[in-house]
Formats: structure tokens, C-alpha cells, sequence
């Protein structure tokens, strides 16, 4: 960890010292949004809208490669070797680089490609900007401030100079395009507006005239108030056909009530008589006359000459009366007879009328046609009218006001922006100290694998039922596991496959399992010595057991135990030999073995197949105790069969060596298969480095326990 701090630190002490200071200048626009404009031209002028959007197009704006063109001419940056690379002097390793190149390719033969046509000096200048753009655009950092439209333009430069110069001439710049392209803007709008309005004058003109020569041709004058005047006329025709209507039923009407009651001898109450003038004085003297009658009946005689000429009177009164009475009639009759004419007439009129309305109406709608055309044209003119006058007011360039304002210019810095020696030398040492501190633990971090029950039961949900610890020899044939619990019954490693036992059956209190099947999720984590070992163990006590080696692949236990391989489990599965003659004896433990050495082109089928289960059912009658030995999870289905058939399965994981997902894989496939699962043995524990990680089973075979166990 010191060697780590010491050399890390001295390396960055010396890079530090070697690299050149760059200094790094702020300037801060701020982008504006209320209207600035005195005239109404949003759609030309208008102030930026106040949304990130268009903060963010501002400030892709700034970083643009045309601004920065503009920036370097003025400045004239491409005579600045900072930027323009061809103005340094070479590195001094390039010419020896150049020599080397030269030397190897005549060694070898290898020529230089050919190269192409020689640039001109105006493509080697237009390169050269390229390059300096770029350089440019480097050292260039434009970002918003928070979500404020405040803009932040820093550059960086060797001299603090220039990095403040650079950076005030492009928000002055910046400033300057935004009121050109404003101006040019207006400028271009006022040039389109002035040719469509001189069209559009035009167009009004052509549409209203056509509007008048159209009325013209077919009579549509228009009167007072804008309606047509042969609107008007049918207007007056109509009401004047009414009345002659209403006045020939009213004479009429008299007529007859004359024509009734002169038949009926009271023609005197007629209403056209009582209404004459010359009638009432004619009755208001025949009423004088007849009281001068009845005054002389008094005094004279019918005879009397007085009598005779006043009765006289009396009669030229009456009959001046009915002759009245019948002019009234004769002239009610020619009254009735000029309304029929009257009325006659004006129908004729108005049908003729009625008729050019009809023409007239078609030509009506042909004429609003052409009204809302011209209409139309005269606002579309009216409202280019005045954008074009609020347009050209605009075309002076100092009536311009930009959307954006300097807020805060750059200052020459006086403090390198890089490097910050004391904050990177500071940096790297508590850097290089955990670096140290992590190597530690590293290889530690990068174990997959198992190192405790605790880490088997977290990572997999099932229950350990042991440890079992490492023998020095673990895979010899002498000294294995197999032979160890015969040798030493006493010691841990024995203990360990006692209690791997004893949890076997308290995982079934109820029905205490015979059909054992004991597998692991790879080759090589110890499950064919574990398998012999239990199987021996639990013979020497007594028991009757049969272990069979039902990896029939890579078949282990016949060489473990000294046995013949043949006849074996093929044998007996596909009947070729009888149950008998496949059982061998291990004599050290009185225990059976079942062996296998032929190879089976389908074990899935054969472990699958009815004789399978009969014969596993048969051998668990016979014995107390039937261990079976399968190939590993990962590599074939075979072990995932047998645990359908097994009681139970017994799932070995080396210590320090399995990988954490095959395991879990593996469990979770022989679940799946429906097999009852007892647990985990956890095999080949190093047992003075599990005493030192300090887990909770890590005294299990150390410490004071030790006293309890020989060898």
C-alpha cells in the first residue's frame, strides 16, 4: 500500500512539473425574451421564445464552426503556433522516427505508397484553417447556467491572455451576427413584400373591374342601400299588385251588396249610397219636403193646387234619388271592371318581372363569386400593405436590438485553470491509498466461489448439512477419502461423514431415505470419494449397503476400490447379465458395489427406462442403504434422472472452487426435475483458511474442538 502511495504520487509530481499551464477565461451572455421591437413585426424580428429549446440552439450557435472562422480571422489565431500546429517546432524524436522508418523499409524492401498529387498552396491553407478551426473548437466550453438562460463561454489557452480575448470577441461577435441576420432578415422580407403587393394591387384591380363589367352586362345596377334595383321594382310591383287585389275585392264586395238589396227594394242602406254625398242632401230634402206635406194635408186638399205642386216636388225628389242610386251602381260596375284591368296588368308585369329575376338571380351568384374574390385579394393587399410599411421601417440596422446582451465579460485569469497541482497531488494520494487498500481485497472480490455454509445457504436457499475437511492427499488412491475413514475412524474427516449422514436422516424423520444419490455441478469437486467414503462408513457400522457407480462415462469407484469394471450397471440395465453376477464385495467394508466400465451410447434412455426404477426399488428392499454415484449436473442429464428415482439427493460443492451461478444453476435444475434435494455438502475445506475468515462454521474443526478428533 506505501509502495502504491510512494510511486503513484512521485509519478504524478513529475508529469506535473513537465506540463505546460493553461489558463481558462468566462464571459456570460444572457439570452433576452420581452418583445424589443417598437413595431409589429413579430414574424420577422421577433424575440427568441423562453424555453431550454431554444437556449440550447443558442448555444449550438456559439459552438458553431462559422463563428469560430470569424473569431480566428479577426484574431488572427492561425499565426498562433498554440493553435497552428505547423508553426511548432518539430518533436525531437520525429527525425530518429524518420530515420527508423527509412532504415526498416530498406532492410525489408518495403517502400514508402505512393503518394498522390501535390496540394496546392490554397488547399494546404484551407487545411491548415481546418486544423486551427479545430483546435479552436477544443479549447471551446459552451454550456447553459443551471436552468437560468444565462449562457457560460470559457476558453482555454496557454496565455491567459488570449484565453480572455478569445473569449469577449466571441460573445461580441455573437452579438453582432444575431443584428445582421435581423437585418438581413428584414431586408429580405421588405424586397418579397414590395413585389407581392405591387401583384396583389394588381390583382385587386383586374378582379373589381371584371366585378363591374360583369353587373353591366347583365343589369344587376344596385340602388340605395346597395340592393338591386330589380330587386327594388319587383319590390314595388308586388305591393302595388296587392293593393289593386284589395281594392278590386272592396268594389266588387260593394257592388254586390248593391245588386242584393236593390232586389230585395232596400237598396237605400247600401253602403256606397250612404256614403254619397249627393244622397244625403237629396234625403235631407225629401225629409223637408215630406214634413211641408204633412203640414199642408193639414190646411188643403188633395186638389189643392199647393198639395199637388209640393207632392210634386216630393216625386222629382225620389226619383232624382234612384237615378242617383243607379249612377252609384253604373259606376261601381266601371269601377269593378278598371280594377279587374288594374289588377290584370300588374300580374302580367310581375310575372314578366318574376321571369328576369329568375335570369338575374343566376347571374347574382356568378356576380358574389366575383365580389369575394376581389373582396378577399383587397384584404390580402390591405394586410401586405402593412406588414410592408412596418417592414421598411425597420430596414436601418440601428433599429435593430440583438436577443441577447453580454452579462459579464472575461477577466485575464491570474491562476492556471490547469493543472491544479495541489488538488491533483492530493487526488492521486488518497487515490493511490485506496487503490492500495482495494488490491487487498481484489482477489478476494473477484472468488466466485464458496467459502462457507452461511455463503452456500444466502446464495442458494438450501440447507448445508456439512463441511468436509481436506486431506493432504486428497485424490490419491492410498490415502483418499475412501481409505481414510477405513484408517481413521476417529479423526475429523470421518466425524464430517457421520454427520453428513446423520443430517441425511434428519432431513427425513418420517421415512428415513435408502436410495442416496450423490452428485456435484462439475467434475472434480470430490462426489465419487465422498459416495465410497459414506457407503464404507455406514458398512463398517453394520449396515447393509450397496454403492453403485452410475457415472457410466468416466466410471471412478471400480478403480478406487481395486474392483473389476465388467460386468456392470450396462450390463445388468440392458440384460445381458443377471443381478447377481454385477454385485462385487469390498472387502475392507463388507460393503457392495454395482460397477460400471462399458460406455452407453443413450444413459438418459437407459436411467429412464422401467428397469431403472424396478431395479433401484428392488435393491432399496434388499438393502439398507443404496449410494449412487451420478455424473455431474452440468455436464449431462443423467444425474437430473436419477434424482427422479433416488429418495433423496446429496449435491457436493468444493470449497474455494465451484463457481456461485453453476451451483445455483445446477440445484435449481434438479429441482425441476421433481428430485427431493437433502441438502449441500460443502467438500475439500482447507481448514486453516476457513478458520481465518471467521465465519460462523469456521471452528466447526478447529480450535479447542480439535481435542476431540485423532488424526
Amino acid at each position: 500500500m506505501a509502495g502504491t502511495i510512494l510511486t503513484l504520487t512521485f509519478i504524478a509530481a513529475a508529469v506535473l512539473v513537465q506540463v505546460t499551464p493553461r489558463y481558462t477565461a468566462t464571459a456570460v451572455l444572457m439570452i433576452e425574451v420581452r418583445e424589443n421591437n417598437v413595431l409589429d413585426l413579430e414574424a420577422v424580428v421577433a424575440g427568441l421564445p423562453n424555453d431550454a429549446a431554444t437556449v440550447e440552439s443558442e448555444i449550438q450557435v456559439l459552438r458553431s464552426r462559422g463563428l469560430a472562422r470569424k473569431v480566428v480571422d479577426q484574431l488572427q489565431l492561425d499565426f498562433n503556433p498554440e493553435f497552428n500546429s505547423a508553426l511548432q517546432p518539430a518533436a525531437w524524436y520525429v527525425p530518429w522516427f524518420e530515420r527508423g522508418r527509412t532504415l526498416i523499409g530498406s532492410i525489408f524492401g518495403v517502400d514508402r505508397p505512393p503518394q498522390g498529387p501535390t496540394p496546392s498552396s490554397q488547399e494546404l491553407y484551407e487545411k491548415e484553417r481546418i486544423q486551427v478551426v479545430d483546435n479552436f473548437m477544443a479549447n471551446l466550453k459552451v454550456n447553459s447556467i443551471g436552468r437560468s438562460r444565462a449562457i457560460r463561454i470559457s476558453f482555454t489557452a496557454e496565455s491567459p491572455e488570449t484565453a480572455a480575448e478569445v473569449a469577449n470577441t466571441l460573445a461580441d461577435l455573437y452579438i453582432v451576427e444575431q443584428l445582421e441576420g435581423k437585418f438581413e432578415a428584414t431586408k429580405r422580407v421588405t424586397v418579397w413584400l414590395n413585389s407581392r403587393v405591387s401583384a396583389l394591387r394588381s390583382d385587386v384591380e383586374t378582379k373589381e373591374n371584371a366585378v363591374e363589367a360583369f353587373r353591366k352586362k347583365y343589369n344587376l345596377l344596385r340602388g340605395e342601400g346597395g340592393e338591386a334595383l330589380i330587386a327594388q321594382e319587383l319590390s314595388q310591383l308586388s305591393t302595388q299588385l296587392t293593393d289593386a287585389r284589395a281594392d278590386r275585392a272592396r268594389v266588387e264586395a260593394q257592388l254586390r251588396q248593391i245588386r242584393t238589396l236593390a232586389a230585395s227594394g232596400n237598396v237605400e242602406s247600401a253602403d256606397a249610397v250612404l256614403q254619397s254625398e249627393l244622397i244625403r242632401r237629396l234625403r235631407e230634402q225629401e225629409s223637408e219636403v215630406i214634413r211641408m206635406v204633412s203640414d199642408m194635408a193639414s190646411q188643403y186638399q188633395e186638389t189643392h193646387p199647393r198639395m199637388i205642386n209640393i207632392r210634386s216636388q216630393l216625386s222629382d225628389i225620389q226619383t232624382t234619388i234612384q237615378t242617383e242610386i243607379q249612377k252609384i251602381a253604373r259606376g261601381l260596375e266601371n269601377e269593378v271592371a278598371v280594377a279587374r284591368s288594374r289588377e290584370s296588368n300588374l300580374g302580367a308585369n310581375l310575372n314578366a318581372l318574376k321571369n328576369r329575376v329568375a335570369d338575374s338571380n343566376s347571374a347574382e351568384v356568378q356576380l358574389r363569386s366575383l365580389e369575394q374574390e376581389a373582396l378577399a385579394s383587397r384584404n390580402l393587399l390591405e394586410t401586405f400593405l402593412a406588414r410592408f410599411i412596418s417592414t421598411s421601417a425597420q430596414q436601418d440596422i440601428a433599429s435593430q436590438t440583438p436577443d441577447a446582451r453580454i452579462v459579464s465579460r472575461a477577466d485575464v485569469p491570474d491562476d492556471p485553470s490547469f493543472p491544479k497541482k495541489k488538488l491533483i497531488l492530493m487526488l492521486v494520494f488518497m487515490s493511490s491509498g485506496a487503490l492500495g487498500i482495494a488490491l487487498v481485497f481484489v482477489l478476494d472480490a473477484l472468488d466466485n466461489s464458496f467459502r462457507s455454509s452461511e455463503e452456500v445457504e444466502a446464495a442458494t436457499g438450501v440447507n448445508v448439512l456439512g463441511l468436509v475437511p481436506m486431506l493432504k492427499s486428497w485424490r490419491g488412491k492410498s490415502d483418499g477419502l475412501h481409505n481414510y475413514v477405513i484408517k481413521k475412524p476417529a479423526s475429523a474427516v470421518t466425524e464430517s461423514i457421520r454427520t453428513l449422514h446423520t443430517s441425511i436422516l434428519l432431513s427425513h424423520v418420517d421415512e428415513p431415505p435408502k436410495k442416496i444419490l450423490i452428485t456435484s455441478s462439475q467434475p472434480g469437486e470430490g462426489k465419487t470419494s465422498l459416495a465410497v467414503g459414506l457407503g464404507r462408513l455406514q458398512a463398517i457400522t453394520g449396515r447393509k449397503v450397496l454403492i453403485i457407480d452410475a457415472d457410466v462415462r468416466r466410471p471412478k469407484v471400480h478403480k478406487l476400490l481395486g474392483l473389476n469394471g465388467k460386468p456392470g450397471l450396462v450390463e445388468l440395465l440392458i440384460g445381458d447379465t443377471s443381478i447377481e453376477e454385477v454385485l462385487q464385495k469390498d472387502e475392507a467394508s463388507g460393503a457392495d458395489v454395482i460397477t460400471t466400465e462399458t460406455f452407453a451410447s443413450n444413459p438418459p434412455d437407459l436411467f429412464g427406462s422401467k428397469r431403472m426404477a424396478q431395479l433401484l426399488d428392488n435393491l432399496a428392499e434388499s438393502y439398507d442403504l443404496v449410494i449412487l454415484d451420478s455424473p455431474p449436473v452440468s455436464a449431462v442429464s443423467d444425474a437430473r434422472i436419477l434424482a427422479g428415482l433416488s429418495d433423496t439427493t446429496v449435491f457436493v460443492v468444493r470449497w474455494g472452487g465451484a463457481r456461485r451461478e453453476v451451483v445455483t444453476r445446477a440445484l435449481r435444475q434438479i429441482a425441476e426435475t421433481g428430485g427431493h434435494l437433502a441438502g449441500v455438502v460443502v467438500s475439500m475445506v482447507n481448514v486453516k483458511k476457513h478458520a481465518r475468515y471467521g465465519y460462523g462454521d469456521s471452528g466447526q474443526y478447529s480450535g479447542a474442538v480439535r481435542k476431540y478428533y485423532v488424526g
